[in-house]
């Protein structure tokens, strides 16, 4: 792409500035009536003037009008210009004026009368503005040249931006061009017509370093086309050019003209150079090399193009380097045909098996050998395994009899490349030794070579290609290229190995976000996800959705334990299956409630499926001795009877599995008219999944009291919604039905990322809180939940530390396994764990010395009656305690007035919370408050 339209393509902005000069230039040229208005750009680190932009009248003829401006000029090389920026004045010229300027004239702008203003921006000169004749301009020039300086300078900002972004482009180019090319050459050849274009060059050449001079290597012209005489002319030249020797020399870029110390004689003659520039390939003292970009035309070049030519200059010197290093580890074109070939081949092979076939392949294609095998050897040192190339079925039987189960270091082939961990050679297969004559004969060996499958530094077999035909014999660089050809081998195989173990990873990750993991059944997204499928798919097909939830099962964790409990629940799965038929999906969907998803089925096959549960789950459960009896209430939605949509699907039959629980008559099919709450609940669940979509949901925020310091050093993000029709709901309202409908996903990530974003602006203006938020059941059951933590934190750069993640004891015993994996990775974040409304759960003290937890908040049921009853009081004190000796910060909430903050205090309590302290309140409210309140405030 050209200089041109890069700049083009750069996005537009409300104010044009380039736009603006050319009004400016237009309406003072009509104003004054002269023949031509232009502006030239000021380089200070060059000594240029540039031209810019120009107006010039329609009754200009030609031969008497201006010139089209062209190129850069040198302030020196013009008398007029280096008056303007020199002396910073306006300089008048007549033809006819004794002024030393005036002969200059004519010879540089082919016009006999100008004016020159100097463009004065701030105090640094942009530009210079000319008019011609110099009769035309007066005092309008003067009055025009701030506001053109203003608009030039924003113009030139601006062009330079565009600049930045075509050299970037370049840049991007060389690298792309560099994954491409064939070889270096092609690289070359590549790289000097995309620069010759963009420097606005004829020509752009390389000058590579070799053997410790510089050797002409590449040329090429920026239409891209090539004289076969020229170009011979130029890889033959008889001396060398000075100006790239002394580029070299001193590693810095640098410009000349015809006919001085570094541009001069033959190069000059034969090429028409009028002006080059030179610049380092690489950067010192790791110089490969010369680029020079040159002109027919005397011209200085600008900043913009001797700061792309020596970025690229710099760029293209570490490919070259690349492309040498890589040549020269290759040795020859074979051998890096057969390395690029591999690594091709290797790219997809997944498992060491599969790369060990492409290391054959490439090691047998290098030596022309006819066929090959890979010997795999285990742990304990057997050849274990063997990977076949273009061997007959009878020589593989004689492999797999002779070869395979054998000790690895009885055979002293393998014994001598555990020695040396490189290639062997082997010329005569008969008089080596190194295998077994027998199987030398059955396999009929000439020749061999054997190459070590390495895995890093592990030694994992051996790949063996063999001449079949007559006896070989290898060369030396052959012995080498191998040699290059078994280390790269091994990276392909630990690639190969690392790919291997990632796929696996992905199918167990895959596994775990479906299924539970105590049961093995699906899970609450795999259920979510078929039912979508099923619901929104095309054909609209039937189906119908059952819940189960066992009753009286928090009395068998209650009176057994949750070891107990878990066992039941494992033993359950398998049972309800036994009421299932093909193509029925089982899940569990959290504690002891199920689903089943019935495809294609009517409300006749749900009612008899539910029977079929309620007969399985009739014959008793034996764990440890004891009989176990379980019952279940089962509530069936039927889809399109009942809606088509999944989330209505779910709440539905969650509605009807309650009536079926208050009713005690096993299972019931949803009703419309079952009763009002139900259809408030179901009304309630739609809103809430509009208030997800149009973020009605808000924090309120609450402070906690540091009781050592008296200061505020936290916040509890407490989630409200601002319903459109009845006003401003408390979390009770809504959370349990988000819970139920697969909803507090997407309700968690919401409050979570608005309570960060807060966290970041309070923070910024100095007040450096913490930040508790809660989870549910199915946030702790998200294996996805610490990675989203992770990328909300680094989005809004607030420190893990300053999170603190509040789960309740209930939400800890419902999955305990998938609750410890998400909980050792949030706490692997550094993000901070409490277990909130401590005392009311199922408390054990085996779970609060096994999990990674730093912070115990006592429930508010304790500090109610904290001053009036000595038994609430020796609870918060035992379990302050007991924070105390585990290493946790003890917090306690619901702090409603004076007398209980003072016992807190005098118990040297860590943190408090509740209303006597402050009320939840919205983040902006919350500011107000800390500004308001005396850095050290005490509550009192």
């Amino acid at each position: 792409m050209s200089v041109a339209r890069l700049l083009s393509a750069s996005a537009s902005t409300p104010y044009d500035a380039e736009a603006a000069v050319e009004r400016l230039l237009t309406r003072l040229r009509q104003q004054i009536g002269a023949s031509r208005v232009a502006v030239w750009v000021h380089e200070a680190t060059t000594g240029t003037v540039v031209p810019y932009r120009q107006s010039v009248s329609a009754e200009t003829t030609p031969g008497s009008g201006p010139l089209v401006l062209h190129h850069a000029m040198p302030v020196a090389g013009s008398p007029l210009m280096s008056a303007v920026v020199h002396d910073r004045r306006p300089v008048r010229v007549e033809d006819g004026d004794p002024d030393a300027i005036a002969p200059g004239i004519a010879a540089r702008f082919g016009v006999r009368s100008v004016h020159g203003e100097p463009l004065l921006f701030g105090d640094r000169l942009v530009g210079v503005l000319t008019v011609e004749p110099v009769a035309a301009a007066g005092d309008r020039v003067g009055q025009a040249a701030p506001a053109i300086a203003r608009a030039l300078s924003a113009a030139r900002t601006r062009r330079s931006e565009a600049r930045r972004l075509a050299q970037a482009e370049v840049l991007l180019g060389l690298i792309e061009t560099a994954a491409r090319a064939e070889s270096t050459e092609h690289l070359l050849a590549a790289a000097c017509e995309l620069l010759a274009e963009l420097g606005d060059a004829e020509r752009a050449c390389v000058f590579l370093l070799e053997d410790d001079r510089l050797v002409p290597r590449m040329a090429s012209y920026a239409d891209g086309r090539r004289d076969d005489g020229t170009w011979q002319l130029f890889r033959n030249a008889p001396v060398p050019l000075e100006l790239a020797e002394t580029v070299l020399r001193t590693g810095q870029p640098l410009a000349a003209d015809r006919d001085s110390a570094l541009l001069a004689g033959w190069w000059a003659d034969e090429f028409s150079i009028a002006s080059a520039l030179a610049v380092p390939l690489g950067r010192r003292p790791h110089v490969s090399g010369v680029l020079t970009l040159d002109s027919t035309r005397l011209r200085p070049f600008s900043e913009d193009v001797r700061r792309l030519a020596a970025a690229a200059g710099a760029h293209l010197g570490s490919v070259i380097e690349q492309a040498r290093t890589n040549e020269a580890r290759a040795a020859s074109l074979r051998t890096a045909r057969a390395v690029r070939q591999m690594l091709v081949d290797g790219s997809g092979a997944i498992g060491v098996d599969k790369a060990a076939e492409v290391l054959a392949r490439a090691v047998q294609d290098l030596t022309g050998t006819e066929r090959s095998a890979a010997y795999l050897i285990d742990d304990d040192g057997v050849v274990q395994s063997v990977q076949h190339l273009d061997w007959s079925d009878e020589h593989q039987q004689v492999i797999t009899e002779l070869v395979v189960g054998s000790a690895a270091d009885d055979i002293p082939l393998w014994r001598v490349t555990v020695r040396d961990r490189r290639p062997v050679f082997v010329e005569d297969a008969e008089a080596s030794g190194l295998l077994d004559p027998q199987l030398v004969t059955a396999l009929q060996l000439r020749s061999y070579v054997s190459v070590p499958l390495l895995s890093g530094d592990r030694l994992l077999g051996l790949v063996v290609s063999g001449a079949i035909e007559s006896s070989l014999q290898w060369s030396p660089a052959m012995h080498e290229a191998v040699r290059q050809v078994a280390l790269e081998g091994s990276l392909v195989v630990e690639a190969a190995k690392l790919r291997e173990v990632e796929q696996l990873r992905l199918q167990q990750l895959a596994r775990d976000a479906h299924h539970d993991p105590l049961t093995g059944l699906a899970n609450r997204r795999r259920f979510t996800e078929e039912l979508e499928r099923t619901v929104y798919g095309t054909g609209e097909r039937r189906c119908a959705v059952a819940m189960i939830d066992l009753d009286r099962f928090k009395e068998v964790n209650d009176s057994f334990g949750h070891t107990v409990g878990d066992d039941l629940l494992s033993l359950v799965g398998p049972r309800l299956e036994q009421a299932l038929g093909p193509g029925d999906l089982l899940a569990r969907m959290g504690g002891d409630e199920f689903a089943v998803l019935l495809p294609d089925a009517d409300e006749a096959r749900a009612r008899e499926v539910a029977v079929r549960i309620g007969d399985v789950l009739h014959e008793a459960f034996v764990l440890d001795g004891m009989s176990l009896t379980v019952d279940a209430s089962i509530g069936i939605s039927l889809c399109p009877d009942h809606g088509r949509d999944r989330s209505l699907l779910l709440a539905r039959a969650d509605t009807a599995m309650y009536g079926a629980k208050r009713g005690r008559h096993g299972f019931e099919v949803w009703a419309p008219d079952a009763d009002t709450g139900s259809r408030t609940r179901l009304q309630t669940l739609e809103d809430l999944r509009v208030a997800l979509d149009a973020e009605q949901l808000d924090n309120h925020y609450q402070p906690k009291l540091d009781l050592h310091t008296g200061r505020v050093t936290g916040v509890e993000a407490l989630v409200r919604w601002q319903h459109p029709e009845r006003g401003l709901l408390a979390p009770g309202a809504f959370l349990p039905l988000a819970e139920q409908a697969g909803l507090m996903r997407r309700l968690a990530l919401q409050v979570l990322e608005r309570a960060i974003r807060d966290l970041r602006d309070w923070r910024a203006t100095g007040h450096f809180l913490s930040m508790a938020v809660n989870l549910s059941v199915s946030n702790l059951q998200d294996v996805a939940l610490p990675e989203q933590v992770r990328f909300l934190l680094d989005t809004y750069g607030v420190p893990a530390d300053a999170l603190v993640l509040e789960i309740t004891e209930d939400v800890l015993m419902a999955d305990a396994a998938r609750s410890q994996q998400v909980m050792a990775a949030l706490r692997r974040l550094g993000v901070r764990l409490s277990i909130d409304d401590y005392g009311t759960g199922y408390s054990s003290l085996a779970y609060l010395r096994a999990l990674p937890v730093d912070e115990l908040k006592l429930d508010r049921s304790f500090v109610s009656s904290l001053t009036t009853d000595a038994k609430a009081a020796a609870i918060v004190r035992s379990t302050l305690q007991l924070s105390r000796d585990l290493g946790m910060t003890m917090v306690v909430e619901g702090v409603e007035d004076e007398a209980a903050l003072d016992a807190l205090r005098r118990w040297n309590c860590d943190v408090a919370q509740g209303y006597h302290i402050a009320r939840p309140m919205p983040a902006d409210q919350l500011v107000s408050w800390l500004a308001g309140r005396p850095a050290d405030a005490v509550v009192s």
